[in-house]
């Protein structure tokens, strides 16, 4: 087995994960889930969202084994009362952060060293960006800033928006119990990812950072990461086995 990875101050780790695997792989990874993981699993209607799931979460720990050194069968979550997951049984003093996205046929994880992390993963669906979902969850200025772009452009764009917006809820815990249009992100072509304003908390804007990820063709992603001034590794699981014995696509974001 390779050696265990590690993470350095301000240092986020971005892994890329294909959740589109081979039944014997499937059922593999089916053996590393916890008995709630796998009767969650199975509440899915089509096999296809099943496996997904399967797969994602079993990778989330082959990967967090690899930062704590615990068997991936062996990793305890607990989960804040809007269900984000965190390490437990002990391992919680470890100080790692994590958290999962998926959507279509990818996965992203992010893993920090103890920075309060959100990350999410959207593939472009073209039907669903439309001014009627702008207008119903996105804040004014956002609407705004997206009418002002071609036509051509505003499914991109609409998805970088919608990415950015639930990685931010996704950091802070709160699910959908806080409106989408209470707060505004930046996510034009050329504009810097950024949390604008936060109506019930000004104070939101300077605590929290956020990058775009680069998620292949067909998904847009974003990242929100507690604190200022990180470094993004963004990595590739290659699922060629439990050891993950290569690391690849690695890139820093200063």
């Amino acid at each position: 087995m390779s050696e265990d990875l590690r993470l350095t101050l301000n240092e986020v780790h971005i892994w890329r994960i294909d959740l589109a695997r081979p039944d014997d792989e499937v059922q593999r990874c089916r053996r590393l889930l916890s008995g709630d993981e796998v009767e969650r699993a199975d509440r899915f209607y089509f096999e296809r969202d099943r496996a997904r799931f399967i797969v994602a979460h079993a990778v989330v720990r082959e990967i967090l084994s690899r930062y704590t050194g615990v068997a991936a069968m062996d990793l305890r979550f607990s989960y804040g009362p809007k269900g984000k997951p965190e390490l437990s049984g002990g391992l919680e003093q470890s100080g790692i952060k994590f958290n999962l996205s998926h959507s279509s046929a990818r996965a992203l994880l992010a893993v920090t060293p103890g920075l309060i992390v959100g990350v999410d993963i959207e593939w472009i669906k073209a039907d669903f960006a439309t001014d009627e979902i702008a207008e119903r969850f996105f804040s004014a200025t956002e609407v705004e800033a997206l009418r002002s772009l071609a036509a051509s452009q505003r499914a991109e764009a609409f998805f970088s928006c919608w990415t950015r917006k639930e990685a931010y809820i996704k950091a802070i815990g709160e699910g959908l119990s806080i409106p989408l249009d209470s707060f505004a992100v930046a996510f034009s072509h050329g504009i810097t990812p950024a949390l604008l304003y936060v109506k019930v908390d000004p104070g939101e804007v300077e605590r929290w950072s956020m990058y775009n990820i680069e998620a292949g063709d067909g998904y847009k992603a974003a990242v929100v990461v507690q604190g200022k001034h990180h470094r993004l590794k963004q990595m590739e699981w290659t699922g060629a086995s439990a050891s993950m014995d290569a690391v690849s696509n690695s890139h820093e974001t200063p």
